[in-house]
């Protein structure tokens, strides 16, 4: 018997059901809400879209959908079928991070505060292992996220970051990208640094796709 709950042995079949939820009701509501969140939780991880690579674009404009497409599409076209799925999709997780910014008001340092904390939160899950930056240097003294060209490890606080990045123009397939926001000449590939065997595996597909691209 619960503590804080007795029940008259003299009730009806029918008072004792009301009794019991009188007492309960609120244990079972939290139950049903409980259920309710995980299938929810479930049902979004069975039918979101399965991605073979991702890539980070940050810039320090805000992209347009149509740009963003337009990258997705060409990357998609050299991209490998990694998940072995038959189908080949890249997910481009655009975050607009400006690292010199001045006078900003209190929204947007709201804003830069949320886009960091994607930015966070996609080193944190290892989903991107392709940069694509308008501002590398900046990136690499804030982050130190990226490797050589090589694959080799940089030494810690390293600041060269011309050798860990490829032009825009290198890649065949910029050319059929559209660029509004984007500015082609400010636009450098780069690779994330993998520092374990869990960072190489969550990366394999990347490296093919850096590979293909170059």
């Amino acid at each position: 018997m619960e503590r804080g709950y007795w029940e008259d042995p003299n009730l009806t079949p029918k008072q004792r059901r009301d009794d019991w939820w009188r007492y309960h009701w609120f244990h079972v509501l939290c139950g049903v809400l409980a259920v309710i969140a995980l299938c929810g939780i479930f049902w979004e991880r069975a039918h979101r879209e399965r991605y073979d690579c991702s890539v980070a674009l940050v810039t320090r404009y805000a992209v347009m959908p149509d740009e963003i497409a337009s990258l997705r599409s060409a990357l998609e076209a050299v991209c490998p079928d990694c998940d072995g799925d038959g189908q080949v999709h890249v997910a481009v997780n655009a975050i607009q991070i400006d690292y010199t910014p001045t006078d900003m008001d209190e929204a947007a340092i709201q804003a830069m505060t949320t886009n960091v904390d994607k930015l966070n939160s996609d080193f944190y899950t290892r989903q991107s292992g392709i940069f694509l930056l308008d501002d590398p240097e900046s990136f690499q003294a804030n982050h130190q996220a990226l490797t050589y060209l090589d694959g080799s490890l940089p030494p810690e606080n390293a600041m060269d970051w011309e050798n860990m990045t490829r032009p825009w123009s290198d890649w065949p397939g910029s050319g059929s990208v559209e660029t509004v926001n984007l500015q082609p000449d400010r636009l450098w590939f780069a690779r994330r640094i993998m520092t374990s065997e869990k960072d190489e595996e969550a990366f394999a597909c990347e490296q093919v796709l850096w590979d293909r691209m170059f």
